[in-house]
């Protein structure tokens, strides 16, 4: 029992580290997944101004046949 209580500080330290490569890798990933600039297609849509489409969520010169151009 004395060397279980001798080696539980270091287990401590062990799982201490794990759990914070864990959530090293886990800000690593969400970090790399986030967008940080705007699509190239944005861009433009925005640039040439219209018509916000509800269906898309972006603005678009009118002519989407499938488009929802009037807020319910």
């Amino acid at each position: 029992m004395k060397r279980f209580i001798e080696q539980l500080p270091y287990a401590f330290y062990v799982a201490f580290r794990f759990g914070l490569q864990v959530l090293a890798r886990v800000a690593v990933i969400f970090a790399s997944s986030a967008q940080t600039s705007p699509a190239d297609e944005e861009l433009a849509s925005s640039m040439r101004g219209g018509v916000l489409n509800y269906r898309t969520g972006m603005l678009d010169d009118g002519t989407d046949p499938y488009g929802w151009y009037e807020e319910d």
